[in-house]
């Protein structure tokens, strides 16, 4: 199993999309959906599976495997055996004839691919440290480039604090000189993405509820944005992605909860 972990820049946040707007100028993202995860509450987490020691083949095997005397039957039959993982478009198969793989090869190749991908699941988890449930930079934002668009999600954190959820845990981790409760709360849900390779995550609470794009972000709260690279494959056996919040209260100030931490972590293979 592959993991690859993404690496924090900055800081964090949440939202649910609706359709795009007009296009902005070529310099400005241009307006996608927004999403608020709180409906997201109840949806299933990725399950956890076993898996053979056979993985599907990739296009380096099918590369190695051509290289070194073995017959085009036998990948054939081990590419129909195990299936193909990666990108089985035209351009992406043009190359595989180009580096030498025969016809044959790239047929089953084309015939017992991965289907591509098409969305990856999203888990938040939400650590809170402290117990007043007001908030005052109340709007946590994820936003994820997709082309020419960004799909940003949010979450209300008043709301969230305000409410109990399906997945909502408090740890009670008091000790006889600090009493401290923490409580975890996690969301789930499905974000198309409809376009391949390397992402830059911005996560980030803010004061302002009607963040679409990148560039709507407030010029007070771009110091405090956590940014993550995340490669998003053409094809994979998962597309798990976790992502982990920390907020802290405030001691003197109960409405102030700052963000302390973050974590983006994806499973692909």
């Amino acid at each position: 199993m592959n993991r690859f972990r993404s690496t924090p820049i900055f800081a964090a946040v949440l939202i649910l999309p609706g359709l795009c707007a007009a296009a902005h100028a070529a310099d400005v993202p241009t307006r996608g959906p927004v999403v608020n995860i709180v409906e997201w509450d109840g949806g299933a987490l990725p399950p956890v599976y076993e898996r053979s020691d056979q993985l599907p083949l990739t296009r380096e095997d099918i590369l190695n495997l051509s290289r070194n005397d073995f017959t085009p039957e036998g990948i054939v039959r081990m590419v129909e055996e195990r299936r193909f993982v990666g990108d089985a478009s035209p351009g992406a198969l043009i190359q595989l004839k180009k580096a030498g793989v025969t016809p044959e090869v790239i047929q089953a190749v084309s015939r017992h691919a991965l289907p591509p991908n098409r969305a990856l699941t999203l888990s938040i988890h939400l650590e809170f440290e402290g117990t007043s449930a007001e908030a005052r930079r109340r709007y946590l934002y994820v936003v994820i480039p997709d082309g020419p668009y960004e799909r940003t999600f949010t979450a209300d954190i008043g709301a969230v604090l305000a409410r109990r959820w399906q997945r909502d845990i408090v740890v009670d981790q008091t000790d006889p000189l600090l009493p401290k409760q923490v409580r975890h709360v996690t969301f789930s849900g499905s974000v198309p993405l409809k376009t391949y390779g390397q992402k830059e995550v911005l996560v980030f609470a803010s004061t302002k509820p009607d963040v679409y794009t990148s560039a709507d972000i407030p010029r007070a709260d771009r110091a405090g944005v956590r940014k993550y690279l995340m490669d998003y494959p053409a094809s994979s056996l998962l597309q798990d992605c976790r992502l982990r919040v920390r907020f802290r209260q405030d001691s003197v100030l109960p409405y102030k909860w700052q963000m302390v931490g973050s974590h983006l972590e994806c499973e692909w293979n």
